[in-house]
Order: C-alpha cells, then structure tokens, then sequence
C-alpha cells in the first residue's frame, strides 16, 4: 500500500527548482545571483519552456565542477570534464532542479510529552510472631508533562527503575525502588515499607509505617507523591499503614482488623488507553486477617482467604507499592515493589527518531507516536 499525498507517492523523486539560468558562453553557465548559483557537488538536471542549447539534454544528471560568483560549470560525472555546449543556442527559460524524496512527515520534533514512572518500594516483612505486621510500600515518584524541549542529534538517556524487593524474613529491611530518567526528568524510587525491625523509608511516595517499634511512616517527594500511612498498635494487636501513592496519602491502620490501603495511583492515557499508575502497597492486617488492597497499581496487604497468606506483588512497569506482610505461626515476605515505566509521545506527523535503544514497544493512537520504555536505553530525534 502506498501514501499518495497531494499528488505525490511518500518515498517517490519530485523535482525541486534551484533557478534559472542563461548559456551564453560555453562552457559556463549564468544564474540570477550568487545566492541562487548551485555549490559545487550539487547533481542537478535541465528543464526549459522551450529548447536547451545545443550540447545539453534533459533527463541527464550533471554535477557542478566549479563555481565562481554567479556562474559555475557542470559535468556528466562528479570531477569530471566540464560539459561544452553551442553558444547562444536553444530558447526559452531554461532551469536548474535537483531530485528530492518526497517526505509527507514533518522534521524531527521540537517538544514531546512524557511520563516518567520510578520503581515502587517493597513491603515490609514480617517473622513468625501473630502481632507484627509490615507497612505497604511507598509508589514509585511520578512526573508527566507536555511540551518538552528536546534536541535534534541529542542522545537522550532512559532509565527504568526496578521495583524494590519485599522484606525478607529474617529481620532485615525490605528495598526501596530504583529511580527512572527520561534525559532531565529524574523521578525518585518508592520508599520501603516498614517492619517491626527497621522503619519506612521516604521516597518518591513514602512506605507505611508498621506496628510494634516502628509506627511512624516515610514521607514523598513534593510533586511527585505523598506520605505513607502511620501503623495501628494496642495492646492487644497492631495494623500496618498503606504506602504513599502519587495521587493521594497512605490511609493509616484502624483496629484490627482494618490495615491501611496503599494511596491512590493516577490515572494516564498516554498510550491512548487508561492505565493506573503508582499505588501505594497496602498494610498488613493484624494476625493475617482479612485482605486489605493497595489503590490503583500498589499491591494488597496479605490476608489468609483471598491470598493463602501471602502479600500481593505490585505490578510490573506501574510502579506500585509492595504490599505489606503479616505475622502468622510461620514468617511471611512483604510484595515486591513494581518496576518503573518511561512512556514518550509526540505528533504522528513529525518523522520518527533517529535512533532507539532499549527496544520500546512503539505504538500509534489518536494521532500520536508513542514509545513505550520498560527497560533502559535512550533515544535520538
């Protein structure tokens, strides 16, 4: 199938005019201005409203072999012999063209939109005591926006950060997300969710908190998401706090059984669907009772009916929150955090980029070309 666009073949030769010009004294040819005098090397070829001085023909390609103000030479080879032709000959208006492609697209982009999605942070884990719970963890940091400047030739780099891993449970601290980069745009890794051995950490949304020794949450990164939520603890049992998520706060535990659920993600059509985009993990509920779950793209806390016990995953390139894991009588890993996203779109009609890395999926909607990143690489326009 071909693209004929105002008469012309996408792809196809078309003659583009460089000026007129007069063949009075051969072998030299006579152009309006020096401006208008083809540089040397240029391949041109003859039309005329009448005929061509005896010596030269249309359809032949001849080179420019030298050129001095508004004159210059042309030969039938590039350095060749100039081309000699009977003066005074021929009538008409006779004209300079060269061959171009024709090309229906525009050049290479001036601004392009984008989303940049950071790896979410993993939730927290837990050991094998009925009483502690992990908090959710933190989304990954998200920025979108349109009308980025970018540069013609400019390698540009993408980043895709990996989603942080769950705690482990042997006591140690769960993973905070890795950061993502779309050439200036740097979004930052989601915060870990807390355990009863090691607090929340802050990140591009911040982890929950967990009960026992560590109540208090990780705090985000203004514009790019929001706090998690503080842990529930009474004597008798405690709740996790959901993970911060890039529309809204962490919701903080209740009583038992009532965790926290991860922070709302948000919401993004720039592939030309609706896609939900970092949410936060969502706590664990106390004895592992009932589910609670994360918002959006986070994970859900664990809880024994719908989950057999183990927290949820976040899902990959969403960069949602891990969720938190709960004590039962044996020891439980915290969800690992979901993998970051790097999405860049531009006008269908502007020419693709120079050069990919990272092999995006590349897709076309709405007008729209669309490369979508879910590892890294870097791209040229």
């Amino acid at each position: 199938m071909t693209t004929r666009l105002g008469g012309f073949i996408a792809g196809q030769n078309i003659n583009v005019s460089i000026g007129t010009f007069t063949a009075v004294t051969s072998p030299t040819f006579t152009f309006a201005s020096t401006q208008a005098t083809p540089p040397v090397g240029t391949p041109v070829q003859f039309t005329t409203t009448g005929t061509l001085p005896t010596g030269l023909s249309t359809n032949t390609t001849y080179y420019v072999i030298s050129t001095s103000t508004n004159t210059c030479q042309f030969s039938t080879t590039i350095s060749g012999s100039a081309v000699t032709f009977t003066n005074s000959s021929g009538s008409g208006t006779h004209t300079a063209v060269t061959q171009r492609a024709f090309n229906p697209y525009g050049g290479a982009p001036d601004t392009v939109e984008y989303l940049v999605v950071a790896g979410g942070g993993g939730g927290g884990g837990c050991q094998n005591a009925d009483y502690e719970v992990g908090g959710g963890g933190g989304a990954g940091g998200l920025l979108t926006a349109t009308a980025f400047a970018v540069a013609t030739g400019t390698a540009l780099t993408v980043t895709v950060g990996a989603g942080g891993a769950g705690g482990p449970t042997s006591g140690q601290t769960a993973a905070n997300g890795s950061n993502s980069v779309f050439s200036s745009i740097t979004t930052t890794g989601g915060g870990k969710g807390a355990t009863r051995f090691s607090g929340a950490d802050n990140g591009g949304s911040g982890g929950g908190g967990s009960g026992i020794n560590y109540p208090s949450a990780g705090t985000g990164v203004s514009g790019q998401g929001f706090t998690g939520g503080l842990a529930y603890s009474s004597a008798a049992s405690s709740t996790g706090g959901g993970g911060g998520g890039a529309g809204s706060v962490g919701v903080s535990g209740i009583a038992s059984p009532l965790a926290g659920s991860g922070g709302a993600g948000i919401c993004s059509t720039i592939t030309g669907e609706r896609v939900f985009y970092a949410g936060g993990g969502g706590g664990a509920p106390a004895n592992n009772n009932g589910l609670v779950f994360g918002l959006a793209s986070g994970g859900g806390g664990n809880g024994a009916t719908l989950t057999q016990g183990g927290p949820k995953t976040a899902t990959a390139n969403t960069g949602g929150g891990g969720g938190g894991a709960a004590g039962t009588n044996g020891a439980t890993t915290g969800g690992n955090g979901g993998s970051g996203i790097v999405i860049i779109r531009y006008s269908q009609n502007n020419a693709p980029p120079a050069l990919v890395t990272g092999a995006p999926q590349v897709n076309y909607s709405d007008g729209y070309q669309i490369y979508i990143f879910t590892s890294s690489g870097s791209i040229i326009f």
